[in-house]
């Protein structure tokens, strides 16, 4: 899911609010009842073996929602080329969330410098070289650059899964850092996309609503930074290019993003010189559905053991 198609929901709020204390409580609930497991850093956890059960049901359920397309199944690391970052906009657009990586390349010497400072508990950073990767914001950003340069009549379908990084920390569990997206990618001709996409916003939907989850859809936009930013969203949302699938975790005026849908339009076929088979710019969409935020959002609806949860939800889920 691109940050043209990631669930994003709304941002981090104020430690004092009520909204940051029902963050809070969830978030101390589920390490309680053992489903998240503390790292020491807001945003990063382990998941126990009942949580991993149900990401696992979600998952199956999020694939086979898509298999009558008959998509081409591809996974990455969780990192992109720097080259293919940098092509793509993202720190232009989203500076605050992104997760460049750094690594040591200097000499012994160097290295003696990195352990003096690391001794005395200071700041190493400058000592580090930035690499030609960058941890993946978004599953589909690894996929159209091997897309073209022409596909055939018809277009292409692919689906992909992995995690994702972005540096937003917070108390909050549907808000995490490293997460993991399902997505399924639509690359063709306008009229192709657009089909597909509307085939999905009815999917997505009913999906959510089959394991007993409250979702409205709506349209919305990306948190596109700065003065530029502000005209990006307006555009986004006049031309209802992002529309997400919100279900109720804190109550219905703070709703969070579970899943969404992007149309690019020719964005990532100009990007990357992808073409149709008449020639013309290729168009592209994106569905993505965020796994943790699914979970989290259904043991805060049924209770913090799947025994008690509704024995429908939990024949979806494959949990026997």
């Amino acid at each position: 899911m691109t940050d043209t198609a990631a669930p994003t929901g709304p941002t981090a709020v104020s430690a004092s609010t009520p909204v940051a204390d029902a963050h809070r409580d969830l978030r101390d609930r589920l390490v309680a009842a053992g489903r998240l497991v503390p790292t020491g850093v807001d945003g990063i956890y382990g998941r126990d073996e009942m949580f991993e059960s149900v990401v696992a049901g979600f998952d199956r359920l999020v694939s086979a929602a898509g298999a009558d397309a008959d998509p081409t199944r591809v996974e990455y690391p969780p990192m992109i080329p720097k080259v293919n970052f940098d092509r793509i906009g993202y720190l232009r657009n989203f500076p605050e969330l992104v997760g460049p990586i750094f690594s040591f390349v200097g000499d012994a010497a160097a290295h003696r410098g990195v352990l003096d400072r690391l001794d005395a508990g200071d700041d190493y950073s400058d000592l580090l070289t930035q690499s030609e990767l960058a941890l993946t914001p978004a599953c589909c950003y690894s996929v159209y650059p091997s897309v073209g340069p022409r596909i055939a009549k018809g277009g292409r379908t692919f689906e992909t899964c992995g995690y994702c990084f972005r540096h937003e920390p917070s108390v909050d569990p549907m808000r995490l850092q490293a997460f993991r997206q399902r997505e399924h990618i639509r690359v063709a001709t306008p009229d192709e996309v657009l089909a597909w996409r509307d085939r999905w916003l009815e999917r997505a939907p009913e999906l959510l609503s089959s394991l007993g989850l409250d979702v409205v859809s709506d349209v919305a936009n990306d948190p596109f930074f700065g003065r530029a930013g502000r005209l990006m969203k307006m555009s986004q949302r006049e031309q209802q290019l992002k529309i997400e699938f919100l279900v109720d975790v804190y109550g219905p005026e703070h709703r969070t993003a579970c899943s969404s849908i992007n149309y690019h339009q020719d964005h990532f076929g100009h990007l990357f010189d992808i073409t149709t088979a008449d020639g013309e710019t290729a168009h592209s969409s994106c569905i993505g559905f965020g796994f943790e935020r699914a979970t989290v959002a259904m043991f805060q609806r049924h209770g913090m053991d799947t025994a008690g949860w509704p024995s429908n939800v939990r024949d979806r889920l494959g949990l026997g």
